[in-house]
């Protein structure tokens, strides 16, 4: 078994494979530890962090995850407020988590990585460059330096890099606009017990600061936005820090840290979200952001990378000897790829970066509107885990109830947008 990237979808893959009694070596070109934005997780994580052997506790008591109870966000001019989910969906018979994490990445996939060490994956520290094939079977991957690996089966968890997507020449489809994302760590206490949104409703097209503290002491926060207002700050001359700070020094939140702390260093990086048109062929399958990017405001590219690990394993342990994955295998799990990164993508768009329900019903009201989808379709996901044929049709019938959902209530703001005002 070949897995193309050592990422947290390639890593868990690798995880369960191995634990199914697979041979796997894992190629990538960057040793560990990995650097790696992306730490407020969505409700399904601690249940999959479960499964590669890392409980929420432990996460916790080690220090290298907070708790995530809420979302919190603040507006200009008004008051904070929060989205939570109900507490009384804990209860019978729905059961469902409303606690989840904000976790450290590099020190998230390093203990990733060392579980899959503990289980004997093999890794090869070097780029992948191209693969050998005859037709849609791929025969044999080669490095750069000229190792060649050959397997039964292959995994694409490659990330934006889309290696296979590439070399096979499959298109992708993206959705909204393409981003930039520039984020740094501040030390102190977290401001809250939740991810924290810093944002301005009224923007034709939503721009937001994030605050999610990783740790009891130390805090990521971060900007996303559109690349066309970047091409504009690019052209007056700003730096990545400039730009940055510009973003946060209107919030009282960070006037200390950005006083107390002038020499912090600012990464950034570009990205537009997206699903691959197609994620596996005959012995091949793509999992993470090969397969599909969810936008960062979604909270769940951690949980979308695990998910896919798992759908892929387990078809491939159903092939067995068998010389290719099962054409109902392929069909089941495209299908839930490309329906849940349709979903998260294009109902974040609608809903929140689009001005319709924002402009109408206010940022509350839009946040509402989608984290009830995001929360419940990630929740239902994890409780029913639908694999069977029957399984797979509700839950068909439930992204058409969430299809309509959103197309109600962007109608609904469109027309309150248009209603004349009142005296």
């Amino acid at each position: 078994m070949a897995v193309i990237g050592a990422g947290i979808a390639g890593l868990t893959a690798s995880i369960y494979l191995r634990e199914a009694g697979l041979s796997v070596v894992c190629l990538d070109l960057q040793r560990y530890p990995h650097s790696k934005v992306g730490e407020s997780l969505d409700w399904s994580s601690p249940w999959f962090l479960q499964t590669v052997g890392l409980p929420s506790s432990t996460l916790l008591n080690d220090r290298i995850a907070t708790p995530k109870a809420k979302i919190a966000i603040f507006e200009p001019g008004t008051d904070k407020w929060t989205a939570t989910p109900p507490a009384s969906i804990r209860r019978p018979p729905l059961r469902f988590e409303t606690l989840t994490l904000h976790v450290d990445r590099t020190a998230l996939d390093q203990r990733v990585y060392e579980r899959a060490v503990a289980l004997g994956v093999d890794f090869i520290w070097e780029r992948v460059a191209h693969v050998e094939r005859d037709g849609d079977r791929l025969n044999a991957c080669a490095t750069s330096p000229g190792q060649r690996v050959e397997a039964r089966w292959y995994l694409d968890a490659s990330g934006t890099a889309r290696f296979l997507a590439r070399a096979l020449e499959i298109p992708v489809v993206d959705y909204g606009r393409r981003k930039v994302c520039f984020w740094t760590y501040f030390d102190g206490a977290p401001l809250d017990t939740g991810t924290t949104f810093f944002l301005d409703s009224l923007q034709p097209y939503l721009s937001w600061v994030w605050d999610i503290p990783i740790s009891p002491l130390r805090t990521s926060v971060g900007l996303v936005v559109s690349a066309d207002g970047v091409q504009g700050d690019r052209r007056r001359g700003l730096t990545n820090k400039q730009i940055l700070t510009a973003a946060l020094a209107p919030y009282e939140r960070f006037r200390a840290a950005l006083a107390s702390q002038p020499d912090f260093e600012v990464q950034a990086t570009s990205f537009q979200p997206y699903v691959t048109s197609r994620v596996c062929g005959t012995n091949w399958m793509m999992v993470g952001e090969a397969a599909s990017m969810p936008d960062p405001l979604t909270g769940n590219g951690v949980t979308s990378g695990m998910r896919h690990a798992r759908w892929a394993t387990m078809a491939i342990v159903r092939a067995g000897s068998r010389p290719e994955i099962a054409a109902a295998d392929r069909r089941w799990f495209s299908r839930h790829v490309h329906r849940l990164g349709h979903a998260f993508n294009s109902h974040i768009e609608r809903v929140i970066y689009e001005p319709p329900v924002r402009r109408g019903l206010g940022m509350h009201a839009a946040t509402l509107v989608y984290t009830l989808f995001a929360f419940f379709m990630n929740a239902l996901y994890t409780r029913f885990d639908p694999t069977g044929p029957v399984a797979m049709a509700i839950f068909d019938g439930l992204f058409v109830v969430a299809r309509v959902w959103v197309a109600t209530w962007l109608m609904v703001g469109r027309i309150a947008s248009w209603r004349p005002a009142t005296r």
